[in-house]
């Protein structure tokens, strides 16, 4: 037994000490032929042991700066700023669409056809009391849109609504709308210098301020018939002039009959700029006998598809798959997913309204079979919650202001791939044969301000890229290193090491020592089983005795 553990002993020792060898031997041929600048010096029998230990500090200080650089350029990594930067500051603007220009007067209904429509939506048989009822929806109707409802609920509780559930107030507004025979001045509407009929592309498009008349479009299914017949290459429109009478020219007159007498609404027209396929935007307002140059300078900005991983929030911007759905429209089933980004805030706007008055105004928004429409009852509640439909409220201002004000919060942001038109006015009054007393006179002229415009680029300021080239410049400047020398270290610490204990028959002493280690494991246990089995025969003989020795329970007898 003593000889088999001093074999053991004697085994275990000289594998230690052959390991330590090798190994030893191993790191000499390492530094020998290793590329890491310093490491060939550390075992180099040529230099003196002081020379050595210049060596290895100055490689410690080469590694260590190594790893601070690295921290730093970590954390620069992972703070996934943002950057943007001039891609093309002499982009030609005729190669992006012309904006659609909408036109909405302040008075939604042509007055003149109100016997019209009584004929048209009251029974044959209608009472005085219904026909002035009737006659009170509509003189509510001229100033309908969504985010200024000028009547307040006092005044609309006071009205008997529910005998005129029967009549769609979408269907009504479609028929008391203003056409484009009633306002555009015939002959008077030139694009880039030349004379087309107003009304075959000024068509009647549902916008938040109502129905108004819109140029370039692309919502309506008039518009796609204009689309269809000149082909997708050349509608919508495109312009590569800029300055005055460069683009769109029209003027408008709004005769007195077509307002009520005694009405709310004003005298103003108002001038949308938005993209072809874009449901609202904000308006200009323009005052009657004047003359308007509305001037468009565009501006497109692009961002890269490597700033996907940064939260929308902190990029400020949404892709196209990443818009919102509020759950109360099935729009998200027939329009497409850049389509409904453009026009989250509408949706947004929609999804208030539902919830708050559980109906849906066709005449401003999309159609939506999911809710009901609104009907004359609903412009109460309409006009009940019109603070509400009235402001738009951005995440976290309440913060900034000592009382808060009840607003639409909605979650929307432009698209990481946006095209904007940034729009400026002019109005000049006009004098001579225009003014007159029996109409208001506008003249609009739309252009661009420059003939290029300029595209930015949004890309992350430090990309992964970035940091591997940095992380190579370092290495190679502090150790003379490259991803050559990392994969060499790898190969040095892995396969070859290994390799060179099976050359050096490694393996078979380290063998014999595990099967030498099994066996004492084994014999081990095998006496541990014996001990207790051996107990517990001794346990059950002692139970089964009928004598009690006065000393079986003593530890120490004697």
């Amino acid at each position: 037994m003593m000889a088999k553990e001093e074999n053991s002993e004697k085994s275990k020792n000289d594998e230690k000490k052959c390991f330590k060898e090798l190994a030893s031997n191993y790191f000499r041929l390492y530094c020998e032929r290793s590329t890491i600048h310093c490491v060939r010096y550390l075992y180099d029998p040529r230099l003196h042991n002081i020379e050595k230990l210049i060596w290895s500090i100055l490689l410690v200080i080469s590694i260590t700066l190594c790893c601070s650089f690295y921290l730093l350029l970590s954390e620069r990594y992972g703070a996934q700023k943002l950057q943007t930067v001039i891609e093309d500051p002499q982009y030609p603007v005729f190669l992006v669409q012309f904006p659609a220009v909408a036109v909405c007067t302040d008075n939604r209904i042509n007055w003149s056809k109100l016997e019209e429509a009584k004929a048209e939506f009251l029974p044959a048989n209608a009472t005085e009391e219904l026909t002035e009822g009737f006659t009170k929806l509509v003189s509510y109707m001229e100033t309908l849109r969504f985010d200024n409802f000028r009547y307040s609920n006092s005044e609309l509780e006071d009205q008997n609504f529910e005998a005129l559930e029967f009549v769609n107030i979408s269907t009504l507004a479609f028929f008391m709308s203003l056409t484009c025979e009633d306002i555009l001045v015939p002959n008077s509407c030139k694009w880039r210098h030349g004379n087309f009929n107003c009304c075959d592309y000024f068509v009647t498009e549902k916008s938040e301020y109502g129905l108004c008349l819109v140029f370039n479009s692309e919502l309506s299914p008039r518009s796609n018939q204009i689309k269809e017949r000149y082909g997708k290459e050349f509608y919508p429109r495109h312009n590569a002039k800029a300055g005055q009478s460069s683009g769109l020219n029209f003027s408008l007159k709004l005769h007195e009959r077509f307002k009520r007498p005694n009405t709310k609404a004003t005298d103003n027209v108002y001038i949308m700029i938005k993209k072809g396929n874009q449901m609202s935007n904000v308006v200009y307002s323009i005052t009657p006998n004047t003359e308007t140059y509305v001037t468009i300078r565009p501006q497109a900005t692009r961002t890269d598809e490597t700033t996907r991983n940064i939260a929308p929030e902190r990029r400020n911007c949404h892709f196209d798959d990443e818009q919102k759905d509020f759950g109360t429209s099935d729009a998200p089933r027939r329009f497409s997913k850049s389509f409904l980004l453009l026009n989250c805030l509408n949706n947004c706007h929609e999804s208030y309204l539902v919830r708050l008055c559980n109906c849906t105004l066709p005449i401003i928004f999309l159609s939506n079979q999911k809710v009901k429409d609104c009907t004359a009852v609903s412009l109460r509640c309409i006009s009940r919650h019109n603070d509400i439909f009235s402001y738009d409220k951005h995440l976290g201002e309440d913060d900034f202001f000592s009382a808060s004000k009840p607003g639409m919060t909605c979650p929307c942001l432009v698209s990481c791939n946006v095209l904007e038109y940034f729009t400026s006015t002019t109005t000049l009054p006009l004098t001579g044969r225009n003014i007159s007393a029996s109409h208001d006179f506008f003249k609009v002229d739309v252009h661009y301000q420059v003939e290029n415009m300029i595209t930015y680029r949004t890309s992350l300021e430090f990309s992964s890229i970035d940091l591997i080239a940095n992380l190579g410049g370092i290495f190679g400047l502090c150790l003379g290193a490259s991803m050559v020398s990392g994969v060499e270290l790898v190969y040095y610490l892995t396969v070859g090491f290994g390799l060179h204990l099976y050359d050096n028959a490694y393996y078979g002493l380290l063998r014999d020592n595990l099967k030498q280690k099994w066996a004492k494991w084994l014999f081990y246990l095998r006496n541990g089983l014996n001990h207790a089995h051996h107990d517990t025969m001794s346990a059950e003989a002692k139970s089964k005795s009928q004598l009690r020795h006065p000393f079986n329970n003593r530890i120490n007898a004697w």
